[in-house]
């Protein structure tokens, strides 16, 4: 059975491109082009790992994890974060984020990014 990952960032792009890539190595993807739509798509599916942006409008990605968290079912979904941020790493661990990858994006950093934390 493969293993579900959503995708949460505004760029349309970077979702399309990660969408199929993961797709490519057997994984199921769900996407959402912001936290709102994030927390409505994990009303329909727990996905097994959380690929999501940090600054995206209306709610960032640490505000989407306190919004995650308030949901016991949905506390112990791993998150990996992505962000243009440099220094982070302290506020990543302080949020319970498992990984985290700089933007631009390199794709097959993505895929082992994602393979590791599933493991």
């Amino acid at each position: 059975m493969s293993k579900t990952v959503l995708i949460v960032d505004d760029e349309v792009l970077i979702v399309d491109i990660s969408k199929r890539k993961l797709q490519e190595h057997g994984f199921e993807v769900m996407t959402a082009l912001n936290g709102e739509e994030a927390l409505a798509q994990l009303k329909i599916k727990i996905p097994d790992l959380i690929v999501l942006d940090v600054q995206m409008p209306d709610m960032n990605g640490y505000t989407f994890i306190l919004e995650k968290n308030k949901v016991p079912a949905y506390v112990s979904i791993p998150v990996i974060m992505v962000t243009a941020l440099i220094k982070t790493e302290e506020v990543f661990k302080h949020h319970g984020v498992l990984a985290y990858l700089i933007k631009p994006l390199k794709l097959q950093e993505l895929v082992d990014k994602v393979v590791e934390v599933l493991k």
